[in-house]
């Protein structure tokens, strides 16, 4: 219950200002044999080239949530679509993880094709690497998402 209030409180601050996007994701995680697909939920802020981006993951047949905090700069535009590079990094919620060692770094890129002014689709690569006791949570992610911009 207290993520969903700290998320709430994240959309109502970023909600003051303006070009704010919100945002839906899928996401394949490929860390291991398992079935790790998931969906999520993102806020983020776009100040020229650079942006900043909150979300908020949970696999979905596995309890494990992930919240992220995500920077990125806008590299090249081709055409209508946007490359974004992203660095950031994830706090993981799972039992079995000791208090301590639950953050993993994330580095990747994104790409965005507008569909109408406000409308955009999103793919995300990320790699994922944490510490000893996250290890297993090391590896490559793909996000496909739709998001909307105030």
């Amino acid at each position: 219950m207290k993520k969903l209030v700290l998320l709430a409180t994240l959309m109502a601050a970023f909600g003051v200002a303006s070009a704010v996007e919100v945002g839906v994701n899928g996401s394949i995680d490929n860390y291991s044999d398992k079935d790790r697909s998931g969906a999520g939920l993102t806020v983020g802020q776009h100040f020229g080239k650079f942006s900043i981006t909150t979300e908020a993951d949970r696999e979905i047949k596995r309890n494990l949530d992930k919240f992220s905090g995500i920077a990125g700069y806008d590299v090249v535009t081709l055409g209508t679509a946007t490359l974004t590079g992203k660095a950031g990094v994830t706090y993981l919620y799972d039992k079995s993880i000791k208090q301590g060692d639950r953050y993993v770094g994330i580095v990747g890129a994104g790409i965005t094709v507008p569909v109408t002014k406000q409308v955009g689709l999103t793919v995300d690569y990320r790699y994922e690497k944490g510490g000893i006791d996250v290890k297993r949570f090391d590896g490559n992610t793909v996000l496909v998402g739709a998001k909307y911009t105030f």
